[in-house]
């Protein structure tokens, strides 16, 4: 449950309709040249809940939890939200309740209740309002709609402009979680529909996506782009030129390396990052997965490639499609390395994206063709690589 402040910040207003048809892809396409074009995606239709409830765990998800994740995105889905919105919901319900109607608050709001921990001050509704997952949900959306440019924010920092909590950085864990039992619930790869207990506890806030060659039908992300490791990480290494810091590694470093604080073994200064999970940044097709690199092409052309990792901790191959969130393999020390971290790149070479293509490219500032700073390209679809909880260490 949050232990945040949870002061009201939007109040409900009428959301404005949205027309368009819905759209099923096999990888999922980022359309447009725009990060607001990246994830728009409509819903397919409404969850049977009950059969929500059925649906075999999913991150330690399950029963009661997995229902009100259902409720949830049919609120999104009858004003006519993409899955972004409907991700949007489910990682705040986690964040704030762990996918349960809980009739209690906290510390910071004794008054707070249900799903989404709406406090008692009038503007959420009656009582029986926010004990209702479907009209708490709802009224989420509705005050979710009315945070501008919501779509192209960092999802945690639209969810914090609504529920006012104390970190605005609270909900970016729950991120993957939350896309994974979006992708499955709708109909997405990676799930089986099996009896499940809903006692089963709620998952510590720690990313974990499901493994899987398939993309999932119709699915998107929060923004369509997702962080790569747990989040608190470090970065360790900055894009740009440096000194090489060992044996083969380059002196103009068309990357950046990063080591989360979460999870993984510590292994000298690497802190915890070995073993630790790496998520696809973004849906596409893997054109490389070999030696220490992994490289997977988006449908707009440009390659997102993670290295370091070892071929056994690889878990998707050449061919394979990976939806964004997807667990592609564990971070290592493999190939010029000081110690387990991950070094992502982003080269443009082929993007049809326009804000992508417009980004200033190494070989322009001294360094090898078609590389861009990966803080600007998170940038360019509204998400924050290396924020105020990530220390710049430059090792």
């Amino acid at each position: 449950m949050n232990t945040g402040g949870k002061g009201l910040l939007i109040l409900i207003g009428t959301p404005a309709a949205l027309m368009a048809l819905v759209v099923f892809l096999v990888v999922f396409s980022f359309g447009g040249s725009s990060a607001a074009a990246a994830c728009n995606t409509m819903t397919s239709g409404s969850v049977d809940v009950d059969a929500a409830a059925q649906h075999a765990p999913i991150d330690g998800f399950s029963g009661d939890q997995l229902k009100n994740a259902a409720y949830i995105m049919n609120a999104a889905e009858s004003l006519g939200l993409t899955q972004q919105g409907q991700v949007i919901g489910v990682m705040t319900a986690i964040g704030e309740s762990t996918l349960q109607v809980l009739d209690r608050g906290d510390t910071a709001g004794p008054d707070s209740r249900g799903l989404f921990q709406q406090r008692g001050n009038g503007a959420w509704g009656s009582y029986e309002d926010r004990m209702n997952p479907t009209t708490s949900a709802t009224n989420f959306f509705k005050a979710l709609q009315k945070v501008d440019g919501w779509e192209d924010l960092e999802p945690t920092i639209a969810i914090h402009r609504v529920q006012g909590n104390q970190d605005p950085f609270h909900y970016r864990p729950f991120q993957s979680d939350a896309q994974d039992i979006v992708t499955q619930l709708s109909g997405g790869s990676g799930g089986s529909t099996t009896s499940a207990a809903s006692s089963t506890p709620a998952p510590s806030p720690s990313a974990s996506a499901t493994p899987g060659t398939n993309a999932p039908t119709n699915g998107c992300s929060a923004g369509g782009t997702v962080l790569p490791l747990t989040a608190p990480f470090d970065q360790t290494s900055d894009y740009g030129p440096r000194n090489s810091p060992t044996a083969g590694a380059s002196s103009w470093h068309p990357a950046n390396d990063y080591q989360t604080r979460v999870s993984g073994s510590a292994a000298g200064r690497s802190g915890y990052s070995c073993g630790s999970p790496v998520f696809a940044s973004q849906a596409g097709t893997v054109t490389v997965a070999a030696g220490y690199t992994l490289s997977v092409k988006s449908a707009e052309g440009y390659t997102i490639s993670y290295l370091h990792m070892y071929p056994t901790d690889m878990e998707v191959a050449v061919g394979d499609a990976v939806s964004s969130g997807q667990e592609i393999g564990k971070v290592g020390s493999n190939g010029p390395s000081t110690g387990c971290h991950l070094d992502i790149r982003i080269n443009t070479d082929g993007s049809t994206n326009d804000d992508v293509s417009a980004l200033p490219q190494s070989q322009t500032q001294g360094g090898p063709q078609g590389y861009v700073d990966p803080e600007k390209f998170f940038n360019v679809f509204g998400v924050t690589l290396c924020g105020d909880d990530c220390r710049r260490e430059n090792f």
